[in-house]
């Protein structure tokens, strides 16, 4: 990192000196006796968006146009009935017994009605999303379910299917680590329980068995194991996941006007959320009590939310391309 040295006016022999890297912008000042005014005005590498600036359009937006949730109605009623679903209640407990790709196997039949629903969901959601656009673009847009669906219309249908496939694919791989961390932890928790049953008098155990000894170790490297691997599953997964948050939106805002190959959508995803993952990650948890709200009520909240959450969604999505296009 380039660095850049300044002192403090109370002489070159001062003791207090800053290092201030290129390419922040230091709009604090620094004060200490005789020290001057300190300032570094180096234009920022990426900006910040102004974030109750965004959810204040949104909710003048929704506030002008509340028909739109006829428009979310749909992904709402979609994520109601998903809430009711537990697939992996439906895992036997044998299957953490067996190999991890026996048990990503099990695991994928027993969530694979939602996943079709979640996907078919990601579908309408951007149809909704690209007549909220249109609506951006002309007043004059009808809001209807109608609209909502024109996504389905074969020429719109088939792109959307092929760019969203295949961002799940890619988020599918990158949280490999994480169901990795779930399966020894569930794997842990089954040891743990047979050793219990074959020594009643625990937790009172000689622990200078040298089976005991053993279990404790391998308890231990599996327990402490999962953790970890969870904690860098996440790690690795959630920089990833909001690369790709714009893949929706690149979509509602394109399909109308042109139909760019499902990789070039996702890269164009992760160029415009360079720099900005953190910021989204932000409003996200801005919105947390919205979407605490949605789970609390099994997503009957989402009929009167969604429009606003989303309409926030694409307000950050316009000033970021706003953003990307000033700085090129």
């Amino acid at each position: 990192m380039n660095l850049t040295f300044f002192t403090s006016e109370a002489g070159k022999n001062s003791p207090r000196s800053y290092f201030l890297p290129k390419g922040i912008l230091y709009d604090s000042i620094k004060k200490n006796g005789n020290c001057h005014e300190l300032w570094y005005n180096e234009r920022m590498k990426y900006p910040k968006i102004d974030l109750k600036e965004v959810r204040q359009q949104a909710r003048q937006f929704q506030n002008e146009y509340p028909k739109l949730l006829i428009v979310f109605l749909l992904p709402s009623l979609l994520l109601i009935l998903s809430s009711f679903i537990r697939p992996l209640s439906l895992l036997n407990e044998k299957v953490f017994e067996q190999s991890f790709l026996s048990f990503l196997g099990a695991l994928f039949q027993s969530t694979l009605f939602p996943i079709a629903l979640g996907f078919t969901s990601s579908i309408i959601l951007t149809g909704a999303l690209f007549t909220t656009l249109n609506l951006l673009r002309d007043p004059d847009v009808e809001l209807s379910l109608k609209n909502t669906l024109s996504i389905l219309k074969s020429e719109f249908f088939t792109q959307t299917f092929l760019t969203l496939l295949l961002k799940r694919f890619y988020l599918f791989l990158w949280s490999i680590p994480s169901w990795m961390g779930i399966y020894y932890l569930f794997y842990s928790s089954i040891m743990a329980r047979k050793f219990v049953e074959l020594h009643p008098e625990f937790p009172n155990v000689d622990l200078t068995n040298l089976d005991t000894e053993r279990f404790l170790l391998t308890f231990a490297l599996y327990f402490f194991g999962s953790i970890l691997l969870m904690v860098l599953g996440n790690v690795l997964y959630i920089p990833q996941y909001y690369a790709y948050s714009q893949v929706e939106l690149l979509l509602g805002d394109t399909l109308g006007i042109g139909l760019p190959k499902p990789s070039q959508i996702l890269k164009t995803s992760r160029f415009l959320m360079k720099g900005y993952k953190f910021q989204r990650f932000v409003l996200d948890l801005q919105l947390l009590p919205w979407y605490f709200l949605i789970w609390l009520s099994f997503g009957i909240a989402s009929i009167s939310i969604y429009p606003y959450v989303y309409s926030s969604q694409i307000f950050f999505y316009k000033t970021l391309l706003h953003l990307k296009r000033r700085k090129a």
